[in-house]
C-alpha cells in the first residue's frame, strides 16, 4: 500500500466561533472534493465516534465533518467502513487497550516509516487505511 497523504488539516484558530467552524467545514469539503477528483478512491474508512463528557464540545463539528465525508462517499460510490478506536487498536497491535505510542510504532513498521507520524490522528488514519485494505 502506498501513502499518498497523511497530513492533518490544522486550523490556526484557537477558539473558533460557530461561523469559523462552518467555514472550516466548507474548507474540508473542498479539500476532499479535490482529493477525490485527483485520486481513485474505492473505500473510505473512519472511526466510529465515541463521545464522553470530556470531548463533547467538538461533537457537533466532528459529526458535521462526518456528514460531509459520508455524503462525498455516497456521491462518488465509495464504500464506507467504520471501526471503533478499540477495534482499530486491536487490529493493529493485538490489544484493544494499546497506548497511542504502540499504535504509532506498529504503523511505522507496517508502512516502513523512518519517523513517527507527527500527529496521533495521522497514525490513526494510516491504521484505518491499513485495516480497510486488509478486511472485506
Amino acid at each position: 500500500m502506498k501513502i499518498i497523504d497523511s497530513g492533518i488539516l490544522l486550523s490556526e484558530i484557537k477558539s473558533p466561533t460557530r461561523m469559523d467552524q462552518f467555514e472550516r467545514m466548507r474548507e474540508i469539503e473542498e479539500y476532499f472534493t479535490k482529493l477525490l477528483k485527483k485520486h481513485t478512491v474505492k473505500i473510505m474508512c473512519m472511526e466510529k465516534l465515541f463521545f464522553t463528557k470530556f470531548n463533547q464540545n467538538n461533537a457537533e463539528f466532528v459529526y458535521g465533518i462526518r456528514a460531509i465525508l459520508i455524503t462525498l462517499c455516497l456521491k462518488n460510490n465509495i464504500k464506507i467502513k467504520e471501526y471503533t478506536p478499540i477495534e482499530l487498536k486491536k487490529f493493529i497491535t493485538g490489544n484493544g487497550k494499546a497506548e497511542k505510542q504502540l499504535v504509532q510504532k506498529c504503523i511505522m513498521k507496517l508502512y516502513n516509516l523512518k519517523d513517527f507520524p507527527e500527529f496521533n490522528d495521522a497514525a490513526d488514519a494510516l491504521a484505518l487505511a491499513y485495516i480497510a485494505s486488509k478486511t472485506k
